[in-house]
């Protein structure tokens, strides 16, 4: 959830209805009766405003200065062309003067308390997207005093605030109120309440809490953002075969962008047994330039065209790690799948470059294959000097050794 965009909209939109309310001079709001506005304000209003909603800021308040130097208009008008000027600094992105405009409204007596009031909140609001938390909670204690019809968003703000601060059983606590309350009512929770609640449920590490919220979020405002969240939270709640659902979902309308996401769903299908899926994705990302050719992300490519028993797909993967690794390991890896088929020539080429290579897991093991594939292309005398290498390492000291007793036998 960013900031801004919340802020853009509890503060613009609602701000542009009350505003358009009171400019066509409803006889009455509630109890109070509303002033009146000259013929003559009403058309620059409007014209401000327009250039406000053509996010024309730079004219619009060289409009709105004209207008209020004008020492002929009531607090009301002034007001309204104040809120006016407000919303333009604010959409200019000069923040602390949107911030003083709001103030000096505050500071006009003969104004309506509805305008007042609605003026005090975007104040409140301005001040937190501001960063000024503490002073933004000061008056929102004021604000919760009064006789308010927007409680619900100064409780919502009030969340909002505590989990910028990182307060955050005191954030759940409060969105709870709001939502809780919607829900008794008979209210669907409007989707940025949610947001907040789901963040304060997983800063609050109640997980399974936290799924349920994002699922309606996914179900009553469906994004493709909301179905990546519910896989993640699926995932930290071990819900994998639910998790597996919703990225292979996402694959299949779209491909998979994020590396995250895409080692997610390959490591899924490993453990779900669909290895063939596993090494189609991931060959997909790695041509798409999505994920980095690796050699980790190599490795895993090449094991699970291994596990799908793709054995020739997996070489071409393996060699290309093999090049990148610092070891002969992954030489000696595909030097395996070459004995495995019985095809000595190349087993021998690539077990001889990863001893050339070095830093092995096991040198004696590296000899000891290399005189099985010599022995297996009947070079006898080759295979005992392998078999006697590995016997010099101190290792498998026992298994060459029968080795060289089965040449000697031939």
């Amino acid at each position: 959830m960013s900031s801004r965009n919340y802020y853009k909209q509890s503060i613009l939109k609602q701000f542009i209805v009350l505003l358009l309310i009171l400019i066509f001079n409803l006889p009455l709001i509630g109890a109070e009766r509303m002033p009146t506005i000259s013929s003559d304000s009403y058309a620059e209003i409007v014209k401000i405003q327009k250039f406000l909603d053509d996010k024309k800021f730079s004219a619009g308040l060289k409009l709105s200065h004209q207008y209020l130097n004008k020492k002929t208009i009531s607090d009301y008008e002034r007001a309204i062309g104040l809120g006016l000027k407000g919303q333009l600094l604010y959409g200019n992105g000069q923040l602390n003067e949107s911030i003083a405009i709001y103030r000096e409204i505050l500071t006009l007596r003969e104004i309506p308390e509805v305008l007042r009031s609605n003026s005090h909140l975007i104040l409140c609001q301005l001040m937190a997207a501001n960063r000024e938390y503490d002073e933004a909670l000061t008056e929102i204690s004021k604000l919760q005093k009064g006789a308010l019809d927007s409680h619900d968003v100064l409780t919502v703000l009030e969340s909002h605030i505590h989990l910028m601060q990182g307060n955050y059983p005191i954030a759940l606590k409060a969105i709870l109120r709001v939502v809780r309350k919607n829900r008794a009512e008979g209210i669907a929770p409007k989707e940025d309440w949610l947001q907040i609640l789901y963040t304060c449920y997983f800063h609050t590490e109640k997980y399974f809490e936290m799924v349920k919220i994002i699922e309606e979020l996914n179900e009553s405002y469906p994004k493709r953002e909301y179905a990546h969240r519910l896989a993640d939270s699926y995932g930290l709640t071990g819900q994998n075969q639910s998790r597996l659902i919703i990225l292979e979902a996402l694959n299949d309308i779209e491909p998979l962008a994020k590396t995250t996401d895409i080692k997610a769903l390959v490591n899924l299908y490993l453990s779900s047994g669909a290895p063939y899926k596993a090494a189609k994705l991931l060959n997909n990302a790695l041509e798409r330039e999505i994920l980095k050719p690796s050699e980790q992300n190599l490795v895993l490519l090449g094991n699970a065209w291994m596990e799908a028993k793709e054995t020739s797909l997996a070489i071409e993967p393996f060699a290309r790690a093999a090049s990148l690794s610092s070891h002969g390991n992954l030489h000696l890896r595909i030097a395996q799948i070459y004995i495995d088929e019985e095809k000595w020539s190349d087993a021998s080429n690539w077990i001889k470059k990863g001893i050339g290579k070095g830093n092995l897991n096991s040198v004696a093991d590296a000899n000891i294959m290399l005189g099985i594939i010599l022995l297996n292309q009947q070079k006898l005398a080759d295979s005992k000097l392998a078999f006697i290498k590995a016997i010099d390492t101190g290792e498998r000291t026992f298994l060459a050794s029968r080795w060289l007793k089965y040449i000697d036998r031939l």
